[in-house]
């Protein structure tokens, strides 16, 4: 006997099948309606990206561990795209000079990375990459934040749900380049083993921190920032007031409160971020349901990330990325996930006769719905008793069925029954 192979998809990675699909669209459809509303612009790129850009700058973690690499028929070192951002910032080096400021740009895109699966994680996964580009100002990052929370509201979603905690980069090499002492070097290691403090215990954060040399005085002063609110950090960091980070964060909140969107974000200096281009105002946007209490997405400042294409490249960035894994979680679990109808309107029926002119009549009136703007099925087995026509219409969610029996067709006349009322009438052929 011959071996037969899988049905199964590749560890991960998901079949859509159309219910599914459907609410994938209206995710994506969702997405993109909040982004044009304030003007951006829909883009893309290839999957296969060189290895190079996200060894630059996406972090050790996704590098080393989680990247889909290889080498093609030519000996090019590629990479599946683990993240959506190199690849954007590749592009507008490309374009670099015809650049139109701010860029107002948004990408729907599949990542892959490799995961342990598990809920709301998996390896191959879709996100939503919204960004602007050319706005060194803290505006920028307020209209991004803006969209975040125009997205959610879109969804149903209400500040009860969701929040939006917030930090900057800049406080954090503050207190471990200007007021612990330490270098570049060290200082990265340290901030990669704060990104990981919520899940460990502070016995376990401090004992990593002691194999990087930190210790006492300065071990403490870290720990105490991961808990600060932002009116503590003037014990914390030496002369935070002129802190760049300290004052985006003072002015975006005055944004956010003029808006009358101060209620979905605090402050929480916590909030680190893994990727090593995050310059900037780094943020994480959390699911507030007992049951999954998580981060959803997160975003960030990375002006500097188009040097890596060329030292005489500037363009200051801000934006996020919104995974649908994660997005679908936290809308199912708050009840916000529409319910899965039919995608037709109308069957036109055959009636059962070995007359062709049903399947004519029957194909001539489904023309018709859809050159009307309806969607429409027509029946195509001319054998089929009338009640499985039915049958099958219920079972797809058809909206509404066409009868067209001997009697109908006599008179000119075509029967529409309404599959969820079960009435019918009577309409002109």
């Amino acid at each position: 006997m011959e071996n037969t192979l899988s049905t199964q998809s590749y560890k991960g990675a998901r079949d859509f099948y159309p219910e599914d699909m459907q609410i994938q669209n209206y995710i994506y459809d969702t997405w993109k309606k909040v982004c044009k509303r304030y003007g951006y612009q829909e883009y893309s790129f290839p999957i296969l990206e060189p290895w190079e850009i996200f060894a630059a700058k996406s972090g050790a973690e996704i590098v080393n561990e989680q990247l889909f690499a290889f080498e093609d028929q030519g000996g090019r070192k590629l990479a599946m795209r683990p993240e959506l951002t190199p690849g954007t910032v590749r592009m507008l080096a490309a374009n670099y000079k015809e650049l139109v400021r701010p860029v107002r740009w948004f990408m729907i895109g599949n990542n892959w990375r490799y995961e342990k699966p598990q809920l709301g994680r998996g390896r191959e996964f879709y996100q939503l990459e919204v960004n602007i580009f050319g706005v060194p100002e803290v505006t920028g990052d307020f209209e991004t934040l803006q969209i975040a929370i125009d997205i959610m509201r879109e969804f149903g979603a209400n500040s009860d749900m969701f929040e939006i905690k917030i930090s900057d980069r800049r406080l954090i090499s503050a207190l471990l380049i200007d007021t612990l002492g330490l270098s570049e070097e060290t200082a990265t290691k340290v901030r990669r083993t704060m990104d990981k403090r919520a899940k460990l215990s502070k016995e376990e954060f401090l004992h990593m921190l002691d194999d990087l040399g930190i210790v006492n005085v300065a071990a403490q002063k870290i720990e105490a920032f991961m808990n600060a609110t932002i009116e503590e950090l003037p014990n914390i960091i030496e002369d935070v007031q002129n802190n760049k980070g300290y004052q985006t964060i003072t002015q975006l909140f005055t944004l956010l409160q003029n808006a009358n969107l101060e209620e979905y974000a605090s402050f929480d200096s916590s909030i680190i971020r893994g990727f090593d281009y995050s310059d900037g105002l780094v943020y994480e946007v959390f699911d507030k349901n007992p049951t999954n209490k998580r981060s959803m997405f997160g975003g960030e400042r990375f002006d500097k990330l188009i040097s890596i294409f060329g030292n005489s490249l500037e363009l200051e960035a801000t934006g996020y990325a919104m995974g649908d894994v994660t997005l679908k979680e936290f809308l199912k679990g708050w009840n916000l996930l529409p319910k899965v109808q039919g995608t037709c309107e109308y069957l036109v029926t055959v009636w059962p006769e070995q007359d062709s002119k049903y399947i004519t009549t029957s194909f001539a009136v489904a023309d018709k719905l859809r050159s009307q703007g309806y969607s429409a099925q027509s029946w195509l087995d001319a054998n089929a008793k009338l009640d499985k026509q039915l049958k099958y219409a219920d079972k797809n969610g058809v909206k509404k069925v066409v009868i067209i029996g001997p009697e109908e067709l006599n008179k000119g006349i075509m029967l529409i029954k309404n599959m969820e009322t079960g009435t019918q009438e009577e309409v002109q052929l």
